[in-house]
């Protein structure tokens, strides 16, 4: 009886070690990569993030990371191909946190975010296509969490860089932003792993409205 019942025990002990080792490594590297500033360190970190979430395929947050830091290192790239070859892997991990996670509103903001990383690589060719699909995105971000300050924050950005023509502009941009701002004062996330960039831009972009 003592044999049979140590070894859910041991199982329980290995499986909140395994838990707490993968929270760390995820946890050093989202230090390291908010202190990064070139694109080598961003895509070192980049590959990092992505080796956490092969290693961890039935968590979510790694491979959100690993998409995320594979969208922000688009905008840090010269050359269109290579950007889209990040966004592609980018959009790889998104969705398989989507399959792990399909009504989280952080997935879908950043799904919007990558959208517009799209966007931004030729703006007069993909506004169209994507401008789109990246508001139905931040939509749905929005409506799944309501206080989601990135769901604003992002909806702001895609209207402040919409042409006045199509309906964007810093007066459609700005009550997205003011909420936004609002609502990153009151963030606090459930724990430190859980996602909370964007407040320095929605500042900034609001500052560029008033």
């Amino acid at each position: 009886m003592k044999k049979l019942l140590f070894l859910p025990l041991f199982f329980i002990t290995m499986l909140v070690q395994a838990q707490g080792h993968f929270q760390a490594a995820l946890g050093e590297a989202l230090t390291d990569f908010k202190a990064s500033q070139t694109p080598e360190e961003v895509q070192a970190l980049a590959n990092k993030m992505s080796r956490i979430a092969e290693a961890e395929p039935k968590e979510w947050l790694p491979a959100y990371y690993a998409a995320y830091a594979h969208v922000t290192l688009s905008f840090m790239l010269k050359e269109d191909h290579q950007r889209d070859a990040v966004l592609d892997k980018a959009q790889t991990y998104l969705d398989k946190s989507l399959k792990l996670k399909p009504q989280e509103s952080e997935l879908f903001a950043l799904q919007g975010f990558l959208h517009q990383a799209r966007i931004s690589i030729a703006p007069m060719d993909r506004g169209m296509k994507y401008s789109g699909q990246a508001l139905a995105a931040l939509e749905k971000a929005k409506t799944l969490n309501p206080e989601n300050p990135r769901a604003y924050f992002l909806l702001g950005q895609q209207y402040f860089n919409m042409p006045q023509m199509i309906g964007g502009g810093k007066e459609v941009a700005k009550p997205f932003l003011t909420t936004a701002v609002a609502k990153f004062s009151v963030y606090h996330p459930a724990n430190p792993l859980l996602p909370s960039w964007g407040q320095s831009r929605a500042l900034a972009l609001l500052s560029e409205c008033e």
